[in-house]
């Protein structure tokens, strides 16, 4: 009797998301965390899937690799959006009139 697999229904799109998170994870981080974080929910479901009958399953090394890279992706894109704020906070402050604001008279 010849058994049938079939692949993981998300593994290409987790793949897909995770190459993509990191890819665009210098687009202010801000591109790079949804795609990251959404190819992690998806695959959550997919690993769940495999663990309860793995040997109805095929395609878990894509699943591995689009975690793996939505973990990347995610990180790299929450250090650069990290990066961005802290930025924009010091140029914020720099900008800001501090001399006209402190010797103004109550």
């Amino acid at each position: 009797m010849e058994e049938y697999k079939q692949q993981l229904p998300n593994s290409t799109i987790v793949l897909v998301l995770g190459i993509l998170s990191i890819v665009s994870c210098f687009c202010y981080g801000i591109i790079g965390l949804i795609l990251g974080i959404i190819a992690l929910v998806i695959s959550k479901k997919d690993v769940n899937l495999y663990k309860h009958s793995p040997e109805m399953y095929t395609g878990y090394e894509n699943l591995k690799a689009g975690r793996i890279c939505a973990i990347v992706g995610t990180s790299l894109s929450a250090i650069y959006f990290i990066l961005i704020v802290i930025y924009f906070i010091f140029v914020g402050m720099m900008i800001m009139p501090w001399s006209d604001i402190m010797n103004q008279p109550y």
